[in-house]
C-alpha cells in the first residue's frame, strides 16, 4: 500500500549532480525493457490526450448527468457510461484494460510506477502527472482508496506545478469520486455494525433464525469492505447460534471460519481456543488436523506478509530521506523497491489494524468536506475556461454529497 509522504515526490528542482544518475535506475529496477510495453504506453497516452481534448470541450459537448456521459461517446463509443459520478473512472480503467489486456491489476501498477519512475529520470513532469493519474485510476477500481489518495496528489502537485488546469480539473473530479467512495464504505461498515447489534439482539431472544441471513449478509459485506474483524465477529454469532439451536453442523461451519481468520490476521492463540471448543464438541480427528495444518500455513502467510511490509516501510523511509535531500532519482529506486516488496501481501495483513466504525463515520464527515472542496475547485476552473457545460458536471456530482 503506497503511503502520503510529506515531500513532493518529484520536482524540477534536483541537486546538481543528478544528470550522473541518469539511466541508471532502470537498470538496477525494471523487470523490463521499456520497449516491451512501449506501444501499449504510446497508446494510453493518446487517449489521455484525446481525454484532455474532451475536456476542452473541442467536441461540441452535450447536457449531461456525469463526467462519464460527458467523455464515453468520444473515447469509447461501445461503452454505455452510467449517470453515476463514477463515470469518469470507468471509462479510463476501462482503456487501461485495453492497452494491457490480460494483465493483472498489480503488474498493471508495477507498469506505471515503472514509466513514472523513467519520468523522473527524463525530469518528463507531463508524463509522472499523467502516468500519476491513471495510477489512482487503477487504485481506484481495486478498491484501495488510501493508495488512490497517494497517488491522486502527487498527480494533483504535479500539475499544479506545470499549471494545467484542464489536469488539474480532471484530477479533481477524481478525488471529489474518491471522498464520495470513503464516505460511502464508512456508511456501509455501519449499516453492517448496526445489522449485526440487531441479529445478536434476535440470537439472545431465541429469534435466531429469523437472523441467519442477516448474519451472513454482515459477513460477506464485511470481507468485501476489508474488515475481517468484524466479519470474524458476526461468524462468532452464528457459531453460538447454531450451537443454541442445536444445528451442530453448522456450528462447525461457521467456527471453521472464525480458526482461520484469527490465524490469517496472527492471532494463533484466538485461534487454537476456538479449534480447542470445536475438538470438544465433536470435530472429528481428520478435519482438526487438516484445520491444524490450514492454520499454520494461514499464520505463516500472515508473518511474512509482515515481514514483507517492514521491508517495504523501510525503503520506503529511504525514498523520503533521498526525496527530502533533492534526489527524486535516486529515492525512486527505493520506492519502486518498496513496491515490490508488497508483492503477495495478504489482504488480511494490509488491513490487520482497522479504525472503529463510530470513529470511521466521523473521519467521513472530512470526506466529505474534501469532495465538496475538489468539486468546487473543478467548478471553478472549468468555468473560468468557459466550459459550462463541465461546470453542470461538478455541480451534479457535488450534489450527491448531502
Amino acid at each position: 500500500m503506497a503511503q502520503r509522504n510529506s515531500a513532493t515526490p518529484y520536482s524540477s528542482k534536483t541537486r546538481p549532480g543528478n544528470d550522473a544518475l541518469r539511466g541508471s535506475l532502470a537498470d538496477e529496477t525494471a523487470p523490463r525493457k521499456p520497449s516491451e510495453y512501449w506501444l501499449a504506453i504510446a497508446a494510453t497516452m493518446s487517449i489521455i490526450a484525446l481525454g484532455e481534448w474532451v475536456f476542452g470541450n473541442k467536441f461540441g459537448l452535450y447536457d449531461s448527468t456525469s463526467l462519464g456521459d460527458v467523455t464515453a461517446e468520444v473515447i469509447s463509443p461501445q461503452i454505455n457510461a452510467d449517470t453515476s459520478s463514477a463515470g469518469l473512472l470507468k471509462i479510463l480503467a476501462g482503456e487501461l484494460d485495453k492497452q494491457w489486456p490480460e494483465t493483472k491489476l498489480q503488474q498493471l501498477s508495477d507498469d506505471l510506477l515503472q514509466r513514472a519512475s523513467d519520468a523522473v529520470v527524463d525530469q518528463d513532469h507531463q508524463v509522472f502527472a499523467e502516468s500519476m493519474r491513471l495510477l489512482g485510476v487503477n487504485a481506484l477500481r481495486e478498491e484501495d482508496i488510501d493508495t488512490a489518495g497517494v497517488y491522486l496528489d502527487e498527480a494533483l502537485d504535479v500539475f499544479e506545478v506545470l499549471e494545467d488546469d484542464i489536469g488539474i480539473a480532471s484530477v479533481e473530479l477524481l478525488r471529489g469520486e474518491l471522498n464520495l467512495k470513503r464516505r460511502a464504505q464508512a456508511r456501509r461498515a455501519a449499516y453492517a455494525y448496526d445489522a449485526l447489534q440487531l441479529a445478536r439482539w434476535k440470537v439472545a431472544n431465541g429469534q435466531f433464525q429469523g437472523a441467519v441471513n442477516q448474519l451472513q449478509s454482515v459477513v460477506d459485506e464485511n470481507l468485501t469492505l476489508n474488515r475481517f474483524g468484524a466479519a470474524a465477529a458476526a461468524y462468532q454469532t452464528l457459531y453460538k447460534g447454531y450451537s443454541q439451536d442445536g444445528q451442530f453442523i453448522e456450528a462447525q461451519e461457521a467456527g471453521i471460519e472464525i480458526v482461520k481468520l484469527h490465524s490469517s490476521a496472527g492471532r494463533p492463540l484466538q485461534a487454537q481456543a476456538m479449534l480447542t471448543k470445536l475438538e470438544a464438541n465433536g470435530l472429528d480427528s481428520q478435519t482438526s488436523m487438516q484445520l491444524k495444518q490450514s492454520s499454520l500455513v494461514l499464520q505463516r502467510e500472515y508473518e511474512s506478509s509482515v515481514s514483507q511490509m517492514a521491508r517495504a516501510s523501510d525503503y520506503q523511509q529511504l525514498y523520503n530521506h533521498f526525496i527530502n535531500a533533492g534526489d527524486p532519482v535516486r529515492a525512486w529506486q527505493f520506492r519502486l523497491k518498496s513496491q515490490q516488496s508488497l508483492r503477495g501481501v495478504t489482504s488480511r495483513a494490509m488491513h490487520r489494524r482497522q479504525t472503529g466504525v463510530l470513529a470511521l463515520l466521523y473521519t467521513s464527515n472530512d470526506y466529505m468536506k474534501n469532495a465538496q472542496i475538489s468539486l468546487d475547485r473543478a467548478g471553478r476552473i472549468f468555468s473560468d475556461n468557459g466550459q459550462q457545460n463541465l461546470v453542470e458536471v461538478s455541480a451534479r456530482m457535488r450534489a450527491k454529497i448531502f
